[in-house]
């Protein structure tokens, strides 16, 4: 077969098997989106931007990082970048303090979703590690099963400790970019709840207007090819 041949199957294998990457400026989430990578799947990364500075401090990490993981595929990665803050801002104007983290993470995915439809995949992919934060816990990760149905939520992680993932950052070039200092979420909750009962996150949404923060969040994301 020509290589040319070749090159256009590849890329056409590589489409159907696209995702939406949650990408952050953390350590776990760049080496979720490279294990994806490596199995031939074509990220569509998502990042969530909160409490950025004047200098955008976290979105110039985030393309840093982004950056650095083009050198393992040969495509341009596709970015969505969302202002979370007026979302977050909304959430704890209007639900439980304890909830932020919970609910946060429900909406990431909800827009997730919605940008899955947009580009043709209901591949999600994220950075869990089971118990890492207060939204990782085995019962806040099952608060989130009722809004994937018929989506696929991947966590390439959910077994590995941080040590795991500090190696092998070291091993593909990321982590001084990670360790790079920038602008951190101001929203975290003093008391996170670890224990959401999902009858009560149901509740507390009742007063979170999602279908309009979910399309002004895709309609003003900005979006750049890295």
């Amino acid at each position: 077969m020509k290589y040319d041949q070749k090159k256009k199957i590849n890329r056409m294998v590589s489409e159907l098997n696209s995702f939406i990457s949650l990408i952050s400026g953390g350590l776990d989430s760049p080496v979720a989106t490279y294990l994806m990578l490596k199995r031939g799947f074509k990220p569509i990364c998502l990042s969530f931007l909160t409490s950025d500075d004047r200098s955008h401090s976290l979105k110039r990490k985030v393309i840093e990082i982004l950056q650095i993981l083009t050198s393992y595929t040969d495509y341009k990665l596709k970015t969505y970048f969302v202002d979370h803050d007026f979302n977050l801002s909304h959430i704890i104007q209007n639900c439980p303090r304890k909830l932020t983290c919970v609910l946060c993470k429900r909406l990431m995915i909800k827009i997730a979703k919605e940008i899955g439809k947009r580009e043709g995949t209901n591949i999600i992919v994220t950075g869990d590690i089971l118990g890492e934060q207060a939204s990782q816990t085995l019962d806040n990760l099952h608060s989130y099963n009722d809004i994937i149905q018929d989506y696929i939520v991947l966590r390439p992680l959910i077994g590995f400790n941080k040590e795991d993932v500090i190696v092998i950052n070291k091993h593909l070039g990321l982590y001084e970019a990670i360790s790079q200092k920038s602008s951190g979420c101001h929203y975290y909750p003093e008391y996170p709840e670890t224990h959401a009962k999902l009858i009560e996150v149901l509740h507390a949404e009742i007063r979170i207007k999602y279908d309009t923060l979910i399309q002004e969040a895709v309609n003003n994301a900005e979006i750049l090819e890295i």
